[in-house]
């Protein structure tokens, strides 16, 4: 997870804009509001930036920094961005400042960008020691304006001093964010699979059934039929009916769903639909890798890059990475060693890597491939050699795993070598010491990096995603594999010394997200269960039967994730085979947990696999999502039944199109998908010279929450299928995270496997029945 300050734009030509102008008569004037956040830096300096290597201190209740003699204006500013202003519209910016000599501040109001014609207003104003408070007022130009919008006070060209701000206000007409929606006729843009379920879901006020028709491209009807009025659907507030065509089974293209003048956007039905979802949302980690150079021959041109940390200037490299200085929510940990942790995957939008994402992230790409090993419904040969676009093909390793090894050495590098006061445990996190700005490519970071004190969570991710290696590895590479289950077994057992080491959320301040976890049973019921399955030891078993959660009802509504990985373990004891003595009610249990999110689902209009138990849509909705159908996923596989394939195909429809929005949340899937997403270096938005990120990239999606200035300014109020935006800055609902593109990745996986033809024919498949 990330927060962002926001790269100070070159400086931009100016057009002055007289105070006091007003609106052209007649005009309506909405209610003035507040645009900024924290001006009167109650609650710290976020979201304030500054640059020039300005430190703000609010110890005073004011923002002051020490400006350093630079030339110009703009090379030392203190700023917010995200301000999104209506056009023709008088604001007023009104400050506080005072300095210890005299000295000539420029505040200016412009787009980030410098488009729209230059600044809204640029003035020089003369502060003294004295604090005195200024007011301007400017209207914004009458013309179609950036939504990405900076309030700066440019602070150099005037030698070294020291600048105290307060109570800065900019108030005025709110910016009313409408989002686009598409057609009433809500769809998976896609498509559908011949033989499986098709539901569509359509916003309309009608009462009453609707005729519905399907037509092909030219027009002609191809099948007919009545809505199903669902009366007001509580996610998103919206009078909506729903059309089952599953009766449909031919293949077709470019076909529409059409309910009075009402037309959907086009789709195909096609049991190949997913077969590129699958090696897409698998891509997506390759292009994420740390420590390599991304070859554009493999990855596509666009996103060929120099290797990220590996210490070529101006990167100071994750070579020899030394301990984070002593904090006091650390109680002054340090250590005095340094780890070499070149490799691995970027988390997310950030150069921040994390062992507990990175955990479930590779777990979930080894149990796409452990998967096919005992399933029945699988295509043979899918996740084989040379089937992914990574450099390791042709080397006679399934590409899925040469891809999560990439990760699981970078995982090993994270343990605290012999010798140590912490041996065996391994690092929370290694990151920046600082934010970075947006956009910025890994090889162009300058900051120094840290290694954050070891956690019990991270030790057990290790021990668990290492011991499932081991046995994957086992006949490929027995080195590695000994290898593995060495690391494995150390954690384990230094988790046991150590069993309550938390990363405090404190530590997520600066650089990097805390990735908070402060209850680890999960993490010990998961290491437990994947070392049991693995040696088949009667230890760990005794540790997995045990675990008092190991009879609890681990499957809950809001989905797992990288803290909550006891189904994890549940999901690999029901399916990996073992001689665990109760492993017939482990079955049942995943049954019974994939019974409930169906009938959950039932009730959902759209066709979602989640009903959170708040009503509320969490971070990262879109993965809890994708991770409930890999409950539901794995109840096909222990039984067959068709309902729950269905069940996993209909929650697809959701992230492809048929939701309030009309939005595809994978990127490059869909007539309008997601491809703005919270990223650096996937920032083709702020620069067109870097790539929107790649295809079969999923969004985090819907936030109830929304945390960041971008959707908090613009959602506010929002029912959960509305809390979203794609914008590259509103990362509270538009992230992008290797643990959400690993959920993608496995149910990708699993829904190609039920489109191919020759599984469908082998196993008496067939999803419409």
């Amino acid at each position: 997870m990330v927060r962002t300050q926001w790269r100070t734009v070159a400086p931009l030509l100016v057009v002055l804009l007289s105070a006091g102008s007003v609106p052209a008569a007649g005009a309506a004037t909405p209610e003035p509001e507040e645009i900024l956040l924290n001006g009167t830096f109650d609650t710290g300096s976020k979201p304030w930036w500054t640059n020039a290597g300005m430190t703000p201190d609010v110890s005073t209740g004011e923002l002051c920094v020490d400006v350093p003699d630079v030339a110009d204006p703009w090379g030392a500013i203190v700023g917010q961005n995200d301000l999104a202003f209506a056009p023709g519209t008088e604001y007023t910016l009104t400050f506080t400042a005072r300095a210890d000599r005299a000295v000539t501040i420029r505040p200016v109001v412009q787009p980030t960008d410098g488009s729209a014609g230059g600044a809204y207003l640029a003035k020089g104003r003369t502060i003294g020691t004295a604090a005195t408070t200024t007011t301007y007022t400017f209207v914004t130009p009458d013309q179609e304006l950036p939504v990405n919008n900076t309030v700066q006070f440019q602070l150099g060209g005037g030698g070294a001093y020291t600048l105290c701000l307060d109570d800065v206000s900019l108030t005025g007409a709110p910016y009313e964010y409408v989002p686009e929606t598409g057609p009433a006729v809500k769809v998976n843009q896609v498509g559908y699979l011949p033989r499986g379920p098709k539901g569509a879901t359509v916003v309309t006020a009608a009462t009453t059934p609707q005729r519905w028709s399907l037509r092909s491209d030219t027009g002609k009807v191809l099948k007919r039929g009545m809505t199903k009025p669902r009366g007001t659907d509580p996610s998103s507030g919206e009078p909506v009916h729903t059309i089952n065509f599953s009766h449909y089974t031919k293949r077709a293209s470019q076909v529409r769903l059409v309910v009075g003048d009402l037309v959907s956007h086009p789709f195909d039905i096609d049991a190949d639909i997913y077969q590129d979802l699958r090696t897409d949302a698998m891509r997506f980690f390759y292009t994420n890798r740390s420590g390599v150079a991304i070859d554009g021959a493999v990855a596509g041109p666009e996103y060929a890059r120099p290797a990220g940390h590996v210490g070529v200037a101006p990167n100071q490299g994750d070579n020899a990475v030394p301990c984070q200085e002593p904090t006091p929510w650390m109680n002054g940990w340090t250590c005095d060693y340094t780890l070499d942790v070149t490799g691995g995957w970027y988390d997310a939008g950030d150069h921040g890597k994390y062992v507990v994402n990175g955990g479930i992230a590779t777990h979930q790409l080894l149990s796409a491939y452990e998967r096919t090993l005992h399933a029945d419904v699988v295509d043979e040969g899918a996740l084989a050699d040379s089937t992914l676009h990574v450099p390791e093909r042709d080397n006679g390793v399934p590409d899925i795993l040469d891809e999560a090894r990439w990760n699981l050495e970078f995982m090993l590098k994270m343990q605290v070598p012999e010798g140590e006061p912490l041996a065996g445990m391994a690092h929370h996190k290694v990151h920046d010491v600082a934010w970075t700005g947006l956009p910025l490519l890994p090889s162009a970071d300058p900051k120094a990096r840290a290694l954050h004190r070891p956690s019990t969570a991270a030790t057990l991710n290790l021990a668990a995603v290492a011991a499932t290696g081991a046995r994957l590895w086992r006949e490929i590479d027995p080195a590695f594999a000994d290898d593995l289950l060495r690391a494995s077994t150390t954690a384990y057992e230094a988790a046991e010394r150590h069993p309550d080491l938390f990363a405090p959320r404190a530590d997520g301040e600066s650089g990097g997200g805390p990735y908070a976890d402060a209850d680890v049973q999960d993490e010990f019921y998961w290491a437990a269960a994947e070392l049991y399955l693995t040696t088949g030891a009667a230890a760990y078993e005794r540790d997995v039967t045990g675990s008092p959660l190991h009879r609890a009802d681990v499957f809950s509504p809001d989905g797992f994730y990288w803290g909550s990985v006891a189904a994890l373990a549940r999901l690999d004891l029901a399916t990996v085979p073992s001689r665990l003595p109760d492993r017939r009610q482990v079955r049942r249990s995943v049954i019974k947990g994939a019974d409930e999110l169906v009938a959950l689902q039932e009730r959902e209009a759209f066709g979602q696999t989640y009903t959170p138990t708040d009503g509320r849509y969490a971070w990262g909705s879109n993965s809890s999502m994708l991770n409930n159908q890999v409950v539901i996923a794995t109840a096909f596989d222990l039984t067959g039944r068709r309902v729950y394939a269905r069940s996993v195909l209909e929650g697809l429809d959701y992230l492809l199109g048929r939701n309030v929005l009309g939005m595809s949340y994978v990127t490059g899937y869909g007539t309008v998908d997601a491809h703005n997403q919270h990223s650096r270096w996937y920032a083709h938005s702020l620069d067109p010279e870097l790539p929107n990120p790649p295809r079969g990239t999923v969004s985090g999606g819907p936030n109830s929450s929304i945390q960041d200035p971008v959707s908090g300014a613009w959602l506010e109020g929002c029912l959960p299928q509305w809390c979203y935006v794609d914008d590259i800055r509103a990362w509270a609902v538009n992230e992008i995270t290797i643990n959400w593109n690993s959920s993608l990745a496995w149910v990708a996986s699993f829904t190609a496997d039920l489109g191919d033809g020759s599984t469908a024919r082998r196993t008496g498949w067939d999803g419409h029945r």
